[in-house]
Formats: C-alpha cells, structure tokens, sequence
C-alpha cells in the first residue's frame, strides 16, 4: 500500500495557524492577564473537560460538538436536561439546559417552585460565544465537581448557543476586533437579521423560542451574554441594562444597588476587573467622555425592563484573551446564581411592585439630559459633535487605556492607537436619563381582525387579550398620519432589519368604528401593559407601525380623474366662500402646490364624500 502524503494538508495547517496569527497582530498589544480564575480550568485528565479547556482555549467546539458533549453530560448527571426550545431556518434545534434537583422540571413546575429561577442565553450574536463555553464548564462542576449545591435554593435554564445557525457560518476573519478563539460565528442569523434587534417585531424563529421560554418559565432573571466591538479599556467584562431609570424602576434599583456589588466583588475577588457599559463618546477614544444610552425595546435588556424582568445585558470586552473571558463569565454565572439563592424571594416581591404600576404617562423614548436631540445606539455617531453638549452631568473614574491620535497614511485622517498602557482617567459620563415623548395611558387598544399578524404577534408576547365574537361599533380614538418619511436610525431611506421603518407625525380624531368579529381589545390594566404601549403607540420607534409593518395605510387606492374633479372643484368654490378663502391661503404659502395642477385636483378630491376616509389612517383604536 502506498503511503498517503499528508504535506499538503499540514502544510495547510500551519499557513491557517499563521493566517489567524497575522490576523490577531493588527490588534492593541495583548496585556497578560492571570487571576484566581484560573484554577476553575479542569485538569488534562478531567473525563469532562470541555473542548474549549482541551484546546487551551484556542477553539471553541462546533455545534454538533457541543450538542453532543452537552448530551453526555444530560445523560450521566440527573440535575441536568436538555431539551429543544425550537427550530432555526436550517432545521437546527435550539437547544436548553435545564439544571435543577427538583424532581418536577416541567415549564409550570419550575414557575411555580419557590426557588428562584435564572435564565441564560449565549451566542445571541455567535462569534460572541464566551457565555457557551463558560455555561459548559459551569454545568460540568454541577454535575461532577464541587458545585452542586448551586442548585439548592435556585433552578437554572441556559441556552448555550441561541443563534445556532450562524455559529456554524464559523471562520477565523469573522471579528477582526476579537481576540479568539480562532474560529467564531457569524452575527446575524440565516435569514441576515440580527436578533438583539428583534425582541419587539419577533421577526425571528430565534427570538421567538426565547420569548416563550420566558412566557412559559417565568424566570426571575435573564442574562443576555455578548462581546463588545469597541474601543481599548482595562475592563474585561461589562454590564448594561443596569441603571435606575427605565419601567422597571425597583428592579433597577435592586440590580443597580445589590447584583452589580455582589458580583463586582466576586468577580473582583478571582483577577477581573468589572465595569459599566462603556461607549467613547467621540465613537474613536475616551477623553471627551463616556456616553450610554438607553435601548429601545428591540434589545434584550430594554425587552426585559418593558415586561417588567429583571434583565442584564453582559459585554465581554473583545480585546481581551479568550481564555479570560470565558472565565470571567464562569465566576459571573457562578455569582448569580449564588445570589439569588439568598436574593431571589426579594427580587421576586420587588418584580410583583413593578408589574402593579400603571403610570398616567408612559415615555417612548429616553434622551441624555445634556444633549439637544434624542440618542439611540444605532445613532451614536451623532453625538460625535461636542456642541451637542451643554454640561457634563457626572464624571466618573475610568480605568482607561493609553492612546494616541495618528494621521493616516491611507486616509490622511485622524485614527486611534491604542497603547496598551493602563492609565486611569477621570471623564465625563453621559446617560439617557431623561424621558421624552410620554403617551397618555389608555384604558385599552381595539385591533381589527383584519391586524392579524399584528395580534398573533402580541400573543406571542404574552400580552392578554380578548376577542369579539361579532362585529361591534365603539368609540375610540384614533391616529390620522399628517406627515412621514421612511428612514432607519441613521436618517437613511434604506431597509432595517429586513423592514422599512417610518417616522410620521399625526393627529388624534375621535371616531364610531365597527371592529368585525375576531377584533381584539388589548386591556393596558396588565402587567405588560406598558410593552403593549411600546408595540402599538404611532410614537414609539419599535412600533409594528414604526417597523413598517402598516405601510399598506400608506397607500390610496381609489382615483378620481380631472374631468370628473375639474367641474367638481369649481362647482365647490362657488358653493363655499370659506373653501374659496382656503384655497388661496394654501396657493399663497406653498409655491409647489401652486404650480402643481394634480396637487390641486387632488386637494379638492380629499374634501369630498369621494375620497377614501381610512388613507393615512392607523387603523388601532385607543379607548380613553
């Protein structure tokens, strides 16, 4: 037998290890990182030591890989068990782990239990994937190591891998900003949508899947773990969704003021450095600030504190080792769980408050006091402008690192590098605090049959909701489009997310309508009362009618031709001195309309019995 060559496949080998190599040397310079963190790794011959801890943390394992050790671990250990949450487009099971000594694990059994209940998602975004390997390495020391008793006073649900199709879209030049592991997973999913902008739509089969975990579990906590894509810092894990400002104003209290320190001072303790979200107020470096904006209800934190859920977004810092990362999110599950055991029973009561408030005026939106115009992250180059800015509300101590401003060779512009060098700067600290664009509380929404997407949609949120079971005329309020544009949240005419969003403005007219039979009416007297505002509201920039999910409103069907309306015009003039005198004011202050003999045919069209009443027309009902 003729021996194989196997040349050219090493040989492959070793350019893709120098590939990555080169690749990870147009990073910052690394700082070498140890910390008691460390000894969580298991040893060479640990029967269950992960793929990730085999490879030194160079790879993280594929999904088959994964799934396949997770199911081992399911079948050796009675506290663990998987099961499948759902389907992605490319027919992948969605898989969850559910870590409990209780003997009863079905949905209503853990909702009902009195221990607390901690729900985790990695690889929302899947190049993002510390969370999986540290949950692995967390549920192994479970199973077979010295943390059992975790699961004594708290249950624990994770989703090692939510957007499971793009983790198999795995490539070294995924995240040019990320240092490791050598393969990493794509951002968005099949279908190109990125899921942590999906929570409000539900466009996605992922996000779907979650929701009706929460739906069904009703966890007492939620955890959405990601990797930044940003600028230098000695941080290595960061937090958003932490702060007293939003709709759940005691659940932010209480992660602001005993989760953040309980778990800082864990995480602390074994060699890492914990922080806040972090933004460079410029979008290059840190020396005109700090800037953090308070997410719309598209992102899992901002979901979460709409519904009244206690909910952290993590953000691993991408400049960091791999390896560090991984770790820091060990000791931060490990910590969290931990607390609940001693802090679930008050979370729970302080979850109840929230969901009890029923506010006269619910905002749309936040804005950072400091700042003349709103902010979203979508838009934070915006603030890039210093003018924008009055005053500095705070300043905080930052634990920075070293930077300097280059002239580009390529460019001939400014652009960072980063040093290394740790240093510690005092900067500004810029928050969207400020709530902007309040709504007047309904009693209720009426949604035709004919929105039904719309209420298939709301059901899925968990929203509450009957149904008319023959058609029925109410009176309620309703919203006319006086003014839109189609934008994303760049200003841009171009789809978001696989949408058109619009802007409009409008006003309110009081009207009988019939609402058929399989017509809905959303009561706001719901602890998800204030997401049904979020959802619903013309004003809300995650409106199904802001995602363009009503651009049908937006189009005349009906016509009128000019020698039907040109003696029809002329015949109203005569008949309305009132008419007449409009008609010249509106010639006198709109040159365009004017000199634009269709303009004018059609205005006189929109003053008869003949032109369609339900164009522009948002076709919800208020009930005041």
């Amino acid at each position: 037998m003729t021996k194989k060559n196997n040349c050219p496949f090493l040989l492959y080998l070793f350019l893709l290890g120098s590939a990555i190599a080169n690749a990870q040397s147009i990073l910052p310079p690394e700082i070498e990182w140890h910390g008691k963190s460390e000894s969580l790794i298991a040893k060479p011959n640990n029967p269950w030591i992960t793929p990730t801890e085999k490879a030194n943390f160079r790879t993280t394992p594929s999904y088959q890989e994964t799934m396949i050790w997770l199911q081992k671990l399911d079948a050796a250990s009675p506290l663990l068990k998987m099961i499948s949450i759902g389907k992605s487009d490319e027919g992948r099971d969605i898989n969850m782990i559910i870590a409990s000594s209780d003997k009863n694990i079905t949905a209503a059994s853990l909702k009902s239990s009195a221990k607390p209940l901690l729900l985790v998602q990695a690889g929302i975004h899947s190049g993002e994937i510390d969370g999986k390997d540290a949950g692995m390495m967390l549920l192994r020391d479970i199973a077979f190591g010295n943390k059992k008793s975790l699961l004594d006073k708290v249950n624990f649900l994770f989703i090692p891998i939510l957007s499971v199709d793009a983790h198999e879209r795995s490539s070294a030049y995924n995240r040019p900003n990320q240092r490791g592991p050598e393969n990493m997973g794509w951002r968005t999913n099949a279908q190109n949508l990125n899921l942590n902008r999906d929570y409000a739509k539900l466009d996605t089969k992922e996000i779907r899947a979650v929701i009706k975990v929460i739906n069904d579990y009703d966890p007492e906590m939620y955890m959405d773990i990601h990797v930044t894509d940003g600028a230098d810092y000695q941080y290595d894990i960061t937090f958003g969704g932490i702060g007293q400002i939003g709709y759940s104003p005691a659940i932010e209290k209480w992660l602001s003021e005993t989760y953040k320190p309980f778990t800082d001072k864990d995480l602390s303790a074994n060699g890492h450095i914990p922080g806040a979200l972090t933004n460079a107020f410029n979008d290059k470096e840190f020396s005109q600030g700090n800037v953090v904006t308070t997410g719309a209800p598209r992102f899992s934190d901002s979901y979460g504190d709409a519904r009244h859920l206690a909910s952290v977004l993590v953000e691993n810092h991408s400049l960091k080792p791999f390896k560090q990362r991984v770790l820091g999110t060990y000791v931060l599950l490990e910590s969290t769980l931990k607390l609940l055991a001693n802090e679930g029973n008050s979370l729970h009561e302080i979850t109840k408050k929230d969901k009890d408030i029923r506010p006269a005026k619910v905002p749309m939106a936040w804005k950072i006091p400091q700042m003349k115009q709103r902010t979203t992250f979508e838009a934070l180059s915006t603030l890039q402008n210093s003018e924008n800015a009055a005053k500095p509300a705070d300043s905080i101590t930052f634990l920075a690192i070293d930077s300097k401003i280059q002239k580009s060779a390529v460019t001939n512009s400014d652009y960072v590098e980063w040093l290394g060098r740790p240093v510690t700067m005092h900067i500004a600290d810029y928050k969207s605090t400020e709530p902007i664009d309040f709504i007047s509380r309904p009693k209720g929404y009426w949604i035709p049959a004919s929105c039904g997407e719309i209420i298939t949609r709301l059901k899925l949120h968990g929203i509450t909701m009957t149904a008319l079971t023959d058609a029925k005329e109410i009176t309620v309020e309703m919203y006319r489009i006086t003014d839109y544009k189609f934008q994303d949240e760049n200003q841009a005419v171009k789809p978001f997310e696989g949408h058109m969003q619009v802007d409009a403005a409008t006003k309110t007219e009081v009207r009988k309508q019939l609402f058929p039979a399989g017509s809905v009416y959303v009561s706001t007297d719901q602890p998800l009362g204030d997401l049904a505002m979020l959802l619903l509201e013309t004003a809300s920039k995650d409106s199904y009618f802001s995602w363009g999910f009503f651009l049908n409103i937006f189009q005349r069907t009906e016509y009128i031709e000019a020698y039907i309306m040109e003696p029809m015009a002329k015949k109203m003039l005569d008949d309305s001195p009132a008419l007449q005198k409009e008609f010249e004011e509106k010639k006198a202050n709109d040159a365009a309309f004017a000199n634009n003999p269709s303009a004018i045919l059609s205005w006189f069209y929109s003053k008869t019995k003949f032109y369609d009443e339900r164009y522009l027309l948002y076709p919800i009902g208020r009930v005041l």
